[in-house]
């Protein structure tokens, strides 16, 4: 299976056993050929009795997620070059250049984002006419830096490593010119570039200069040499002539001293939407835009063309096929699969895709019929887990929703794990029970899904419960939590299916529209809550019996 990019394997929103392990054991099976990327997932919190199966049969938990929203920190890129911080502009110039990028982030010693360098903010720095740009006298540097610029060799040496302000003068005249040329009272500042004159030399000395820089490789008279080291003055010798020294002396500066932290670089951070940052980043000149986490630490770069380029993620949707019942940000990542048994309702894709229904009880009876099809063997764990699955969703076959390959692939998996799904079914059923463990928000979240059917927006959840009259204890707290969602999601309806797998009964707690609740075919105990004997399935029994409802109401009758 080829594929580009990571491969996501998810159920729907709230899962369930069925949902979660049929997503584990497709995505095997999609490893197994070829797809060497895929990962399942389950969204938001497991659910016990899931985490019971997985446990059981000692498989490893998928990967938890509440939403698969494409992320800057999913496209950006972690191996541009950086400048570090305090390096000379040469050095940052030669790692810009070399890197075929229009800018690079500069980079603190500790990781912290400084800025970013790019050759216009460099050129309108060195063009500028002051006395700090490129036509001006002043450097800001120290003799170290300065003497790899000019590939200097250390003929004196003193404080080296100290940051200062040079004034840099060439001594290109004779002894009288230089004596007027030269500044007073500032000789801690200067730097004189000169040749092999020895009258300039000790001139230059006399002066208590800071630096002295002999070009063309010169040879300096040993007298003024241990003069130089007497008075405390640092000699360079340099291969280059005066010219070119002039020239790189500017670039001996640390690439701080420039302007690459504009306060209008735009600046995002791992965790933001890429559909949010989208405009901004588009709509900005710069085409590399730096990544920088909380806590001011650079994370890396995105390119304008990774924004609406292809996204690095593909989608297999199991359980289901509707947006809304799906991850939040299921829209934005290309879907190349469909496992499911339920109504068609997802949303037109741009190329074929492979589509695999049926009219079965559980997805994990079409999961196990394409391990059986294509050859692939089953381990005892895995056939365990999806025979968990086809146990937990037909209600050990009990619902109406059971189909013949149900109960054929029940057979198979029974055999291959080594498990009875009675024992399976019963296992199940002593783990927790809803009404008496969970809040009502948990109780209504543990397994809903929204469904639109013309102007109706409506959502059905549905729990197992071995005592209804739990439901009935429960039912202020719950009509309060119902009600909310109904208000907060702008439902049309809500209701909570409770079933009796074991005495093979349900309840119904409903609320919303009127004009859907009397039109319900259930005998009412209460306003809102319906007597449901022998109805099991969410999907065949109660689902079809809402939409024709909701079909008649909007066609008006």
């Amino acid at each position: 299976m080829e594929s580009k990019g990571k491969i996501f394997v998810t159920g729907h929103r709230n899962p369930d056993i069925d949902s979660l392990a049929s997503a584990f054991a497709l995505a095997e099976l999609r490893r197994r050929q070829g797809a060497s990327d895929i990962c399942a997932l389950c969204p938001g919190v497991m659910p016990e009795r899931a985490r019971f199966l997985f446990e059981k049969f000692r498989l490893p938990l998928p990967v938890s997620r509440n939403d698969i929203h494409l992320r800057v920190s999913d496209i950006m890129d972690r191996s541009i070059p950086t400048i570090p911080l305090g390096v000379t502009l040469l050095d940052a110039v030669r790692t810009l250049k070399e890197s075929g990028y229009p800018r690079l982030p500069v980079i603190r010693e500790n990781g912290e984002y400084a800025g970013m360098l790019s050759p216009l903010n460099l050129l309108s720095h060195l063009l500028d006419i002051s006395e700090g740009g490129l036509t001006g006298r002043m450097i800001y540097s120290s003799i170290r830096m300065m003497s790899e610029v000019i590939e200097a060799e250390l003929l004196a040496a003193f404080d080296v490593d100290e940051m200062q302000n040079f004034k840099v003068y060439v001594a290109a005249m004779g002894v009288d010119s230089f004596e007027t040329h030269m500044p007073q009272g500032e000789s801690r500042e200067l730097a004189i570039i000169t040749g092999d004159r020895a009258e300039i030399h000790l001139h230059a000395l006399q002066l208590g200069i800071r630096l002295m820089i002999v070009t063309g490789d010169k040879e300096i008279e040993p007298l003024i040499l241990e003069s130089a080291k007497l008075r405390g003055v640092t000699v360079l010798r340099t291969k280059l002539d005066s010219a070119s020294v002039i020239r790189r002396l500017k670039f001996s500066m640390p690439v701080e001293y420039f302007g690459f932290s504009e306060k209008t670089v735009t600046v995002l951070k791992p965790s933001d939407r890429v559909r949010r940052v989208e405009n901004p980043v588009l709509n900005q000149p710069e085409d590399v835009i730096p990544v920088v986490d909380e806590k001011g630490f650079y994370a890396g770069v995105v390119f304008k063309k990774s924004v609406t380029g292809e996204p690095p993620f593909r989608m297999i949707l199991v359980d289901h096929n509707e947006v809304e019942q799906s991850l939040p940000g299921v829209e934005e990542i290309p879907v190349i699969e469909v496992v499911d048994h339920h109504r068609i309702g997802m949303m037109p894709t741009a190329v074929p895709i492979k589509f695999t229904g049926d009219i079965v009880g559980s997805t994990c009876t079409l999961v196990a019929s394409m391990f059986k099809s294509s050859g692939e063997s089953l381990t005892p764990e895995l056939a365990g887990l999806l025979l968990g699955g086809i146990v937990s969703d037909t209600l050990d076959l009990k619902s109406p929703t059971a189909a013949a390959l149900d109960q054929r692939m029940y057979e198979w998996l029974e055999k291959i794990s080594g498990v009875k799904g009675t024992e399976l079914m019963a296992e199940l059923s002593r783990i927790d029970s809803p009404l008496a463990s969970k809040t009502p928000d948990e109780v209504i979240d543990s397994d809903r899904k929204t469904y639109v059917d013309g102007k109706y927006k409506f959502s059905l959840s549905q729990v197992e419960e071995s005592n209804l009259e739990l439901l009935h204890q429960r039912l202020d707290e719950l009509r309060a939590a119902m009600q909310s969602v109904l208000e907060n999601e702008n439902l049309s309806f809500i209701a909570l299916m409770v079933t009796d797998a074991v005495r093979e009964n349900s309840e119904m707690l409903v609320f919303g529209d009127k004009h859907v609740m009397a039109n319900l075919p259930y005998r009412h105990i209460t306003d809102e809550l319906f007597a449901m004997p022998g109805i099991l399935s969410r999907k065949k029994q109660l689902l079809p019996q809402i939409l024709s409802v909701t079909s008649a109401l909007n066609r008006g009758f």
